[in-house]
């Protein structure tokens, strides 16, 4: 999965530390990413890059984390606005790199500064956010409101019928395959309850014998996604939700395509399904 960097090591304990020319420099706009422009493709710009279009910027730059001794900095500002080697570029870019513990740092900074600039301001009084001191977090000295990280809690789950697979294509995914059944936990429901609720919803099917998996994150919808297996519990009739999904349909196990646990979760539960494994 796109965290497992091993050898190397995240270390996102909270600190305060000034940039070297070698690390990297992150800005984004929604789901848009700062990138310098490299021959066919994109690079995650260093801080060298910045100081060269925006000479002085190191100064304003703020920490996010290192892995290794490589540490990532988040920009307020887009540094290179007018420049044509920069382009603002979709996230999912970090999907295609090859460099995975560079990709997955550049996806949890983008993560990190997408939450940055949606709290500039107090969400109850309208005062400007100032950055805590002593840990991750936004504060307002007029109200004292505290806002900490953004993370969204997901569930993803393999129904299984015997040897088949409930798999589905939501509307949302440029990728054709079919995955997983999925969806965000809501207020006042356990993760379990999440599974029951999100199945049903989307499908019409009804689930028992709940396990859980493993979890992992998931910076681009600013998630952790926990999965579970479960199995069907009655009719195995599907009742499409037309608003999330394009399709649901059971597949046999030997008739699951080629899929890959390099990124996400589901590509890892379908492989070990597949596997006979899950």
């Amino acid at each position: 999965m796109m965290y497992e960097i091993a050898p190397r090591v995240m270390h996102n304990e909270f600190r305060v530390q000034s940039p070297k020319s070698s690390d990297y420099v992150i800005y984004t706009e929604n789901n848009y990413v700062l990138l310098k422009k490299d021959s066919e493709s994109f690079a995650l710009p260093k801080v060298s890059d910045a100081e060269s279009v925006a000479p002085g910027i190191s100064k304003d730059l703020h920490y996010l984390f290192s892995i290794d001794e490589e540490a990532f900095f988040s920009s307020d500002e887009n540094f290179a606005k007018e420049n044509s080697e920069f382009e603002l570029v979709k996230d999912r870019f970090f999907r295609t790199m090859p460099d995975m513990p560079l990709a997955f740092g550049g996806a949890v900074a983008a993560h990190m500064s997408r939450w940055e600039q949606s709290n500039r301001f107090c969400g109850h009084c309208g005062t400007p956010m100032q950055r805590k001191a002593d840990e991750r977090a936004f504060i307002c000295k007029e109200c004292g409101n505290v806002v900490y990280g953004k993370i969204c809690p997901v569930v993803i789950v393999s129904v299984t019928w015997g040897n088949k697979l409930l798999m589905a294509h939501n509307l949302n995914n440029p990728d054709r395959k079919p995955y997983l059944i999925s969806g965000f936990v809501d207020m006042g429901e356990s993760l379990e309850q999440a599974v029951v609720r999100e199945v049903k919803e989307e499908t019409g099917v009804s689930v028992k014998n709940i396990r859980y998996i493993g979890s992992e994150p998931w910076p681009f919808s600013n998630s952790l996604i926990a999965g579970f297996t479960a199995e069907l519990d009655g009719s195995p009739e599907i009742t499409v939700q037309e608003a999330e999904l394009e399709y649901a349909k059971w597949v046999d196990r030997e008739d699951i395509g080629d899929y890959t646990g390099r990124l996400s979760i589901s590509g890892t539960m379908i492989m070990r399904f597949k596997a006979g494994n899950l």
